[in-house]
């Protein structure tokens, strides 16, 4: 029993070994005063809570391990509560000072001290850029070669930014400052380029909540890439049944599918500028037909946005997520080209892009 008790106090202690103290402070703007800001920690999880007194604020505690924080503060919006994120640091051993002008720590340990400079330096390329495009605004230039210019710039500052933080996850990718730039570099890289920076990560980032979103949805984007074959979709049609995008797909036909919502303002435009005028082209046409598809609607809203907009092509109504689930997308509208057996031909196209792939498979 002795041995058993020795045995469970040294597994204890190698257990908590590694566990820290922190404190954070920062001044805050005199608009916060009263209000309560909350510190988050990499999986969006509430780890502490603190008020604004004097221009100031403190979150003060102990961790396991470090990691990617943010400190944010909750508003009333119409609809509910909404959480503003305000700053972003690394909660380490020790004191974290923060500059809440620049959203990031002052002072802090080694992490800190790497997680300021990759996005202080982000941030000084950005302004650089600020100031390029202001100056270009002075320029007597025609309105083409502006926005030509303008675009080379914009290009340029990404084209950078990706490499910048896929360097950072590269060498910080068992650390929190990896998990920062992985965070960002998930909201731009191809998929591709996520399964390069995944395939090198430490387990424990493998394992974040946001990380195993962001794969799954990978997954899904190149299980469903152009050249592989439609998977099914459940939702309902008009009256209430039950209906299926294989009731349209893989019959024989050419189907558009436009993966939409009544409250997208994108998909609007995107349907009566480009959707509209191509149904009634090819309304006539057997070989070809459009879809609709509502995602993330409510069912009588989609039903009113029908009637009050024309659409006059099919549509399978209260879908939820499973459209965006299965297909990996997180913005509409997506709009994908199916061809007669159900082989995915293009997604995410628009405007005269889809035009053209319409007309080059009906030619």
């Amino acid at each position: 029993m002795k041995s058993l008790l020795i045995s469970a106090m040294v597994m204890l202690s190698a257990t908590t070994a590694s566990a820290f103290d922190y404190v954070v402070t920062g001044n805050a703007a005199p608009e916060m005063e009263g209000k309560m800001f909350y510190l988050l920690d990499d999986n969006s999880n509430l780890v502490d809570s603190t008020k604004v007194t004097a221009g100031k604020f403190k979150f003060q505690g102990n961790a396991d391990k470090a990691y990617y924080g943010r400190i944010g503060f909750k508003e009333n919006v119409e609809g509910g509560v909404r959480t503003n994120y305000i700053a972003e640091l690394i909660v380490e051993p020790g004191t974290v000072e923060m500059d809440m002008n620049k959203r990031m720590p002052a002072k802090g340990g080694e992490l800190n001290t790497k997680f300021a400079s990759l996005w202080g330096g982000v941030m000084a390329k950005q302004n650089a850029v600020m100031k390029q495009l202001e100056a270009l605004q002075k320029d007597s230039l025609d309105q083409e070669t502006m926005m030509q210019k303008r675009n080379e710039i914009v290009n340029a500052f990404y084209q950078d930014f990706g490499t910048t933080v896929k360097n950072a996850i590269l060498e910080n990718k068992d650390n929190a400052v990896g998990v920062s730039a992985l965070r960002q570099y998930s909201q731009l890289c191809t998929p591709e380029e996520w399964q390069e920076v995944y395939a090198v990560v430490s387990p424990d980032i493998k394992n974040l909540d946001f990380v195993k979103e962001q794969n799954n949805k990978v997954n899904n984007i190149l299980r469903t890439s152009v050249g592989k074959k439609f998977i099914d979709v459940e939702g309902k049609n008009i009256d209430g049944t039950v209906a299926h995008l294989s009731d349209y797909v893989g019959k024989g036909k050419y189907v558009l599918v436009d993966y939409w919502a009544s409250w997208c303002g994108p998909c609007r435009r995107e349907a009566k500028e480009t959707l509209i005028p191509l149904y009634e082209k090819y309304k006539d046409d057997d070989r070809f037909t459009i879809l609709g598809v509502a995602t993330w609607d409510e069912a009588d809203e989609t039903k009113k946005a029908i009637n009050r907009l024309g659409y006059k092509w099919p549509q399978i109504i209260d879908a939820g997520t499973a459209p965006s689930d299965t297909y990996g997308f997180s913005g509409i509208p997506m709009i994908m080209l199916f061809g007669p057996d159900g082989t995915i031909l293009a997604r995410d196209i628009r405007g005269e892009e889809i035009v053209n792939k319409v007309a080059e498979c009906l030619k």
